[in-house]
Formats: structure tokens, sequence, C-alpha cells
């Protein structure tokens, strides 16, 4: 399918929420075997010290244990993501935690969902039969500085970052 910019897209949010949560699952099954892996290697017969500076085996325990830690945050991120409700919002709403929002910058658009974790890019279909087509969507966590800049917003309002030194002004093209 051909990647198209939507300017004013409509994107069903439990759709998002629901990929989001794909994400996650992956990202944990992928931790899983990292530790497994690990715990393989931490455990073979062959990575047995022969010496007090052989610490293959000792490093590979830390891995796994690193790993399970990771597990365990993920799974609670998975757990809150699944109890979360996704609020209804449209163009008129001032944007919060559950927008969906679109911003342009010198004809370039981005489409953001605020959510209670972020780090994700989706890549979804776009609902909304007049605008068809895939795009990708950044997931930004309602605590990042992007998200607290765009928080109080409405369709219309500008907005200025500045990161890395840099400052841009962006122009927010759509709400849902």
């Amino acid at each position: 399918m051909k990647n198209v910019i939507m300017t004013q897209p409509y994107f069903d949010k439990q759709t998002l929420k629901n990929a989001l949560l794909e994400a996650l699952d992956a990202a944990i099954d992928a931790a899983m075997q990292a530790a497994r892996e690990a715990q393989a290697t931490a455990s073979h017969e062959g990575n047995k010290p022969e010496n007090k500076w052989d610490t293959l085996a000792l490093e590979a325990a830390y891995l796994a244990h690193g790993q399970s830690e990771r597990i365990l945050k993920l799974q609670e991120q998975r757990i809150a993501l699944g109890k979360w409700t996704v609020p209804d919002l449209d163009a008129d709403d001032m944007i919060r935690n559950g927008a969906c929002v679109t911003v342009g910058l010198e004809g370039i658009h981005r489409h953001l969902f605020i959510a209670p974790l972020g780090g994700y890019q989706l890549r979804i279909e776009n609902s909304d039969a007049a605008a068809a087509g895939v795009a990708d969507v950044v997931v930004v966590s309602h605590e990042t500085p992007l998200a607290r800049a765009l928080t109080g917003r409405c369709e219309g309002d500008e907005v200025t970052l500045t990161l890395g030194g840099k400052s841009a002004s962006w122009e927010i093209i759509g709400v849902c």
C-alpha cells in the first residue's frame, strides 16, 4: 500500500492502543528470548570459569537478571495500558493524554499519539475514507516535553519547541 500524507487524519484510537499493546507484546517476547539466551550462556557447562578473570558466566547471569527486570517493567506497562481508557476527542477539544495530533512545519506533517507510555512508532491505516492510506504515528508519553507543550492547545494553535538548542514552531493541524 502506498504511503500518503494526510493533513487532517482520523485515526481510530482504539486501533492505536491495540497496536501499541502488540508492540509491547513483541518487546516482552524479545526480552524473554534474550533472557533465555543469557541464562543458557550463564549456566552452560563450557562457560565455567577457568580462573578468577574468566567472567563470561557471571556477565551472562547479570545480563539475564537485567532482562528479567526489563520484562517485569514491560509487563507492568502492558497491564497499565490495557486498563487505560482512550478518551474520545474531536477537533474542538483541547489536547490531552489520549489525543492523536497532527503537527506541521514547512509542509512536513507528523502524527503523534499522546499515551501513558511512549517511544514507539506505529504504522497505522487511516480510518477516514476521504484520506485513506497508511501513516506513521509516533507514540509519545504524556510526560515528555513535547506532550506537555501540546497539552491544553487546540487545532490551529502553534507550539514552539527547543530541542538540542534549536527552536522550531509547529502548527497543530488536526486533533482527534
